[in-house]
């Protein structure tokens, strides 16, 4: 895990499998699913996302991650998925960048046939170094259909709010789309998804307005072994962002604090312009409730600012608990 899971890039699991269930007629009248997991990992370089910040230093982190479900089918073709999840880092060294997330859900959707409409709204509040950091909402609207038997058309607009705690510079209303494409395959229980999407960030301070081009590409393949379920998942994501003012001079320190005295003012744009992350995880059964999950990933970070030019790997080992 990067120190942080960007909120602003999380993805609405829900709102992406609640039409795929009520397409297939799979939800039942209700249904509570949970997870609980945690593992260990080793991180080359760690760094804050939302700060555009890399330590340049290498950590190992216990991280943990928990969540609640609820899915309701009050009538045929309706559905409301409420959700909560708690995920966090704690790092052996580097204790000022621990991190805890509290991610709320919610997603309402109804089947037309062969159309689904929906709604989803989430809302993330995180801390950092154990000190209030940012909150988060995003609210969306999209469109998705079924072609054929084996194609999954997904279109979303977006409406997103950052709150920095510390940092008002950075505080910024987002308008976003996106679009995804999934090619089912196996029985429809592995899938290749490829999915663009587009942010226009709109922040108090004019040096971090920017527009956001990301592309995504996943493979996700369940198959048995030995008896039980695993799952393999490939992952590639590729962003290219443009600031309004790419060169502002630095004057003070961005966070008058003592993990970020070292990074550059809150005035200067430290975001990378383009970014290439490499991921692969195996899901391992173990039986119908636990797993183990080895994974990895790797980031090269470009940018005409050197403290945005790194690259970063994260190697990890976490065990689960599904039911």
């Amino acid at each position: 895990m990067q120190l942080t899971r960007p909120a602003p890039y999380v993805v609405s699991v829900f709102s992406l499998m609640v039409p795929l269930a009520s397409s297939a007629g799979a939800v039942d009248q209700a249904a509570l699913n949970g997870h609980l997991s945690t593992g260990f990992e080793q991180d080359s370089n760690v760094s804050v996302d939302d700060l555009n910040a890399a330590s340049n230093k290498s950590d190992q982190a216990w991280v943990f991650d928990a969540g609640l479900e609820g899915v309701l089918k009050p009538v045929e073709r309706l559905n409301l998925t409420l959700g909560y999840s708690l995920s966090g880092s704690r790092y052996q060294n580097l204790d000022q960048f621990d991190q805890d997330i509290h991610l709320l859900s919610a997603d309402l959707s109804y089947d037309f046939d062969p159309v689904t409409i929906g709604t989803s709204y989430h809302y993330s509040q995180s801390t950092l170094g154990s000190e209030p950091f940012l909150d988060f909402r995003r609210a969306s609207a999209y469109l998705g259909s079924l072609i054929g038997d084996d194609v999954y058309l997904l279109a979303s607009l977006q409406e997103k709010q950052k709150e920095y705690e510390q940092s008002n510079a950075r505080d910024a209303d987002i308008r976003g789309a996106s679009l995804d494409s999934f090619f089912f395959f196996n029985n429809a229980r592995s899938h290749f998804l490829i999915g663009l999407d587009y942010d226009q960030e709109d922040a108090q301070a004019d040096a971090f307005d920017n527009d956001l081009w990301r592309v995504r590409a996943v493979l996700l393949n369940r198959f048995s072994l030995g008896g039980e379920e695993n799952r393999f998942r490939l992952g590639w994501r590729y962003e290219t962002r443009e600031y309004d003012q790419p060169a502002v001079s630095a004057s003070n320190p961005f966070l008058d604090n003592p993990f970020t005295g070292d990074f550059v003012d809150a005035s200067t744009s430290r975001r990378a312009e383009r970014v290439h992350v490499f991921e692969a995880s195996w899901r391992i059964g173990l039986n119908e409730t636990f797993s183990l999950e080895p994974s990895v990933s790797h980031g090269i970070y470009r940018s005409d600012e050197d403290s945005t030019d790194y690259t970063q790997t994260i190697a990890g080992l976490t065990f689960r608990a599904g039911f």
